[in-house]
């Protein structure tokens, strides 16, 4: 096999990303043996001001003062984070002559014009979240409501004329019948059926949270979902997120040794 100039800059590169890989993953190591040597458990959810300033894992049960939701959806659905992304099927205009305009979703920022009483039409994209969560007695700053997983909304089989997909609602789930006009829309929240319980890795500031600095580039701040109570429940959640650590970089390495495979052969090709 030929060693071109091309293939060493592709073998340099991924040695680079797979050095700078392992780094990350030990180091990440490294602050988990930290975090679980420091910790204190607080399995009840009760706010300890003997733990002020510590690094703290607080176990609750969700808590709110409302439920959030939008007009469309079942009344008597709510929870404490729920998002709305709506979107139309538009001919996009080319900026390029040479090239030909398209057809795509664009996301809906502002009412539609032409609205006549048509509801749909005038919603638009949104994110709405309780005035106030709780985990256990704790306030759920921004942070950790930010980091609460959201699922695809899909208990209702239609939102007005659209019909759910089990991921999103429109008119028609086909992607060969779409026309100008078309609208669909995604909703997503936080399941609290499923997550009744949360619990938050940080450091206890009052009855709420902040970061836990590990040095000057390096904070901890985790949401798990369920109960994690003690040592062994911490080490199994820590370990799932250093596997995520790998599996995402492993990946990210595999797209770069793609695309430059790609090139190289696409040069030769051009050759």
């Amino acid at each position: 096999m030929k060693i071109t100039k091309g293939k060493i800059i592709l073998a340099v590169i991924v040695i680079y990303f797979i050095v700078f890989a392992v780094i990350n993953v030990n180091k990440e190591k490294d602050t988990n043996e930290l975090i679980l040597d420091t910790v204190t458990y607080v399995t009840d959810g009760k706010v300890n001001p003997d733990n002020e300033g510590k690094l703290v894992i607080v176990s609750g049960k969700v808590g709110y003062d409302s439920l959030v939701t939008f007009m469309e959806l079942d009344e008597n659905f709510g929870s404490v984070k729920i998002s709305r992304k709506v979107e139309d099927y538009l001919k996009v205009e080319s900026d390029d002559e040479e090239e030909e305009d398209s057809y795509e979703w664009v996301e809906r920022e502002e009412p539609l014009s032409d609205a006549n009483g048509d509801y749909l039409k005038t919603i638009v994209s949104e994110e709405r979240v309780s005035t106030s969560v709780k985990v256990g007695e704790f306030d759920l700053d921004k942070q950790g409501i930010k980091d609460l997983p959201l699922d695809y909304y899909a208990k209702q089989e239609q939102v007005g004329d659209l019909i759910t997909t089990g991921i999103d609602y429109s008119r028609d789930p086909h992607e060969e019948n779409l026309k100008v006009g078309d609208m669909k829309i995604t909703y997503k929240y936080f399941n609290l059926e499923k997550n009744p319980y949360v619990s938050v890795l940080a450091v206890q500031k009052g009855n709420s949270f902040e970061p836990y600095k590990v040095d000057k580039k390096n904070e901890v701040y985790q949401v798990f979902m369920g109960k994690v109570e003690n040592k062994e429940a911490l080490t199994k959640e820590l370990k799932t997120n250093v596997k995520r650590t790998i599996r995402g970089k492993s990946l990210f390495i595999i797209m770069i040794l793609g695309i430059g495979i790609f090139f190289i052969v696409d040069n030769r090709k051009k050759k």
